[in-house]
C-alpha cells in the first residue's frame, strides 16, 4: 500500500520539479529581463510548493484511495490548463504572431494551475475523510449499544444459571444447568469473536478491497458453519468462480446469515452466489419468516437503536459492515438476505 501511495504522491512532486526545471534552463539559456526573473522566482516558488506538497500528501496518513485523488487532481489541472495553453499558441501562430518564451510562461501557468489543483484534492480528501470518520464515530456508537445490551443479556441468564445451580437437588438438574451454562460460555465467545470483527471492520476501508472468488470465500463459510451445525441441511448453488471486488471478511459475513438462517428455522438453508449487472450477488435462503422488518430497518439505518429497540445479535451487523467496508450492500426481502459486492 505505501508503495501506491509513494507512486501516486511523487506525480505531484515530479510536477514541481518539472516545472523547476524548465524555469532555470530558461533563466540559464535567455538571461531574461528583470520583470522575467520575477516570473521566474514566482514558477520556482510554485514548483517548490508542489513538490513539497507532494511529500506532505504521503507523509500524512491519507488511504492510498484519497491519495490517487489527489493525484488525479493534479493532473487534470495541468492536463485542462496545458490544452488551454496549446489551443492559445496554436491560435497565435495561425496569426502569423506566435507568443514568444511560450514554454517558459506556459509552464509557470501549469505550475500555478497544479498547485491549486492539489490544494483542492487536498480539501476533497479531507473533507471525504471526515464523512468516514463520522460514519465511524456511528458504528462505534451502535456497536457500544448493542455490546451493553448483548452483556446485560448474558449476565441476566448466568444469574439465572446460578439461581438453579443453588437450588439443584439431582444430578440430572445440575447437568442441565451446566448445559446451559457452556451454551451461555459459547454464546459469549461467540461475542467475543464477533466484537473482534467488527472492530477490525471499523478500521477497514474500500481502499483494503482487492479482487477475490466469492466462490472460495463461500465455501470457506459453508465449511465453518458445517462444523458448528453438523445437523443442519445446507444446500450450495455456486458457480465455479464469481470474482468481485471484496475481501476475506467475506465469509464472517456469509457465515454469520447462514448460522442466522440456521438458529431462526428447523427447514433447510440455501446459499447461491450469482453474477448479474455488474455484481456478485450471495443470497441466503431460509424456510422462515425471514429477518423482522423492525430489525431490517435498524441494521439498514433506517430506523434508531434504543434501549427498547434493538437488532437480535451481531451477526447481522457483521453482515452489514463487511458490505460497507467493500463498497457492497446488503439486502433483505420476504425469503432471503443477499450480501452484493461489485464484480471483477
Amino acid at each position: 500500500m505505501n508503495a501506491r501511495r509513494a507512486a501516486a504522491s511523487s506525480t505531484i512532486s515530479v510536477t514541481g520539479l518539472a516545472a523547476i526545471a524548465v524555469v532555470l534552463v530558461h533563466v540559464v539559456t535567455v538571461g531574461p529581463p528583470l520583470v522575467g526573473l520575477t516570473v521566474a522566482a514566482l514558477g520556482a516558488a510554485v514548483g517548490l510548493a508542489v513538490v513539497a506538497l507532494g511529500y506532505l500528501v504521503y507523509r500524512f496518513e491519507f488511504t492510498v484511495r484519497q491519495t490517487v485523488r489527489i493525484a488525479a487532481w493534479n493532473l487534470l489541472g495541468v492536463v485542462v490548463i496545458a490544452l488551454a495553453l496549446a489551443l492559445i499558441y496554436a491560435y497565435h501562430s495561425a496569426l502569423g504572431s506566435p507568443p514568444p518564451a511560450a514554454v517558459f510562461s506556459g509552464t509557470v501557468l501549469v505550475a500555478i494551475s497544479s498547485l491549486a489543483h492539489v490544494l483542492i484534492g487536498i480539501n476533497d480528501a479531507r473533507r471525504i475523510r471526515a464523512g468516514a470518520l463520522e460514519r465511524e464515530r456511528r458504528k462505534l456508537s451502535v456497536l457500544s449499544r448493542l455490546v451493553r445490551h448483548d452483556l446485560r443479556t448474558i449476565s441476566q441468564y448466568l444469574y439465572g444459571d446460578a439461581s438453579r445451580a443453588r437450588a439443584a437437588d439431582t444430578q440430572e438438574e445440575r447437568d442441565a444447568v451446566a448445559d446451559d451454562i457452556a451454551e451461555t460460555a459459547a454464546d459469549l465467545g461467540g461475542l467475543h469473536d464477533n466484537l473482534q470483527t467488527l472492530r477490525e471492520l471499523v478500521e477497514t476501508v474500500g481502499a483494503n478491497a482487492a479482487p477475490v472468488d466469492v466462490t472460495d470465500l463461500v465455501a470457506d463459510a459453508v465449511v465453518g458453519v458445517r462444523e458448528d451445525y453438523p445437523d443442519a441441511d445446507i444446500d450450495v448453488d455456486v458457480p465455479e468462480s464469481a470474482s468481485a471486488t471484496a475481501g476475506e471478511y467475506v465469509t464472517d459475513a456469509v457465515q454469520e446469515l447462514v448460522e442466522n438462517a440456521i438458529e431462526h428455522t428447523d427447514g433447510a438453508v440455501e446459499v447461491v452466489v450469482t453474477r448479474e449487472d455488474g455484481w456478485v450477488t450471495v443470497a441466503v435462503y431460509d424456510e422462515g419468516a425471514g429477518v423482522p422488518e423492525s430489525e431490517r430497518e435498524i441494521v439498514l439505518g433506517e430506523r434508531d437503536i434504543t434501549q427498547l429497540r434493538h437488532a437480535s445479535g451481531l451477526g447481522l451487523w457483521v453482515a452489514k459492515w463487511v458490505a460497507d467496508a467493500y463498497d457492497g450492500d446488503l439486502s433483505f426481502d420476504e425469503d432471503a438476505v443477499r450480501l452484493r459486492f461489485r464484480s471483477r
